[in-house]
């Protein structure tokens, strides 16, 4: 290592010392940094005290000089697992590994909630902005989250050079690479968008009543294209600005959508009437307009990456589509199964307790998510 490394590689590990100690009482929980020079990656973290296992013995929270003390080891043991950067060799060797406690900034004697984390990982070489190149690219894992809604998110600023990326990580999102390209985002948020639709079983049920309504398979073409639509005018508004909306609200009208839509339904056939198509259409849209501000309020908790906006949006808008295809053709293949081959008295039957289902569950989801 030349003279000009080992003099950069101090310089950093004294920048980072000197920000911890003088914010030892002032740094953001779960916020972090990585800075990549040379052939090392400088890390310097809050994690939550929750977070870590058999640590608090006496389940206040927080930790005692004592518990500190006492399982010091158990604590490294932990960050060493749970905060990993890989390559395609794997892990990076992680050195140099220092603890500052950190008690609430109002109380500085009272203790720790706060664990203020400094290491450096060792890489393989100097690391190029190439994410493509399987010998450099670099993911970052974190599985340290607390317990409290608030510490189920973390910040990390990677920073190389005059390149710099922010990282959002979640349990539902522990993993992420640094400085992707924008085809790798692309493909990131569309894994992203399949797994929020076939998980967010408010969606699912809405969709679920959308094919209840029944019509030709162009028809319900049409109304999930109105669908799409809907939810990416205000997904994108949401996004490219901020949610206007509490999420609490915005929560229950997504629940609300589903008792209206299944409620015209309801009506509608108990008068042996039907909606037409474009008023479905209508009416599919507008409720769309919800469910985009509740993806946009899930996405920003996921965290949208800064540098690749547009490819995040994309990528996410074309996997709620084609999550929602797979919805469709999964319903429609249950529907051939389990209903084509009753009369069509059953099937009238059957569409009618499908919806009433709906309406119960979504009037419960409503009242739930108000309170």
């Amino acid at each position: 290592m030349s003279l000009s490394q080992r003099t950069g590689r101090w310089l950093a590990w004294l920048l980072l010392w000197a920000c911890a100690n003088a914010q030892a009482h002032l740094m953001v929980a779960q916020k972090g940094t990585i800075n990549l020079q040379g052939d090392g990656a400088y890390m310097v973290v809050s994690l939550p005290v929750s977070a870590f296992q058999g640590i608090d013995d006496d389940g206040d929270g927080a930790w005692s000089a004592q518990e500190l003390g006492l399982h010091a080891a158990q604590i490294h043991i932990q960050l060493a697992q749970q905060l990993l950067l890989r390559d395609a060799k794997g892990p990076r060797p992680i050195e140099g590994v220092t603890l500052i406690p950190t008690p609430p900034d109002d109380k500085p004697n009272d203790p720790v909630t706060q664990l203020v984390v400094m290491a450096r990982f060792v890489l393989a070489h100097p690391v190029a902005l190439d994410a493509l190149d399987p010998e450099k690219g670099l993911l970052f894992h974190a599985g340290l989250y607390g317990q409290q809604a608030a510490e189920k998110q973390l910040s990390i600023t990677v920073t190389q050079g005059a390149h710099k990326q922010l990282l959002m990580l979640s349990p539902e999102r522990p993993e992420q690479a640094l400085f992707p390209s924008g085809l790798q985002v692309l493909m990131d948020y569309l894994h992203l968008g399949i797994l929020h639709i076939l998980t967010g079983w408010d969606h699912l049920l809405f969709l679920a009543v959308v094919l209840l309504g029944g019509g030709s398979w162009r028809q319900v073409l049409y109304l999930l294209s109105a669908f799409t639509v809907g939810h990416a005018v205000t997904l994108a508004w949401g996004l490219l600005g901020q949610v206007p909306f509490r999420l609490q609200w915005v929560e229950a009208s997504i629940a609300a959508s589903i008792v209206i839509m299944a409620g015209i339904d309801v009506a509608l056939q108990r008068r042996q009437k039907t909606l037409s198509m474009l008023w479905r259409m209508v009416c599919v849209f507008g409720c769309a307009l919800l469910h985009g501000l509740g993806l946009a309020s899930s996405l920003l908790g996921m965290g949208l990456d800064p540098s690749h906006r547009l490819w995040s949006l994309l990528g996410f808008n074309l996997g709620v589509e084609l999550g929602q295809c797979l919805v469709a053709l999964a319903g429609a293949a249950l529907w051939w199964l389990l209903v084509m081959r009753l009369n069509p008295l059953s099937q009238t039957r059957f569409r009618y307790l499908c919806l009433a289902v709906a309406m119960i569950v979504g009037t419960l989801w409503t009242i739930e998510r108000l309170l």
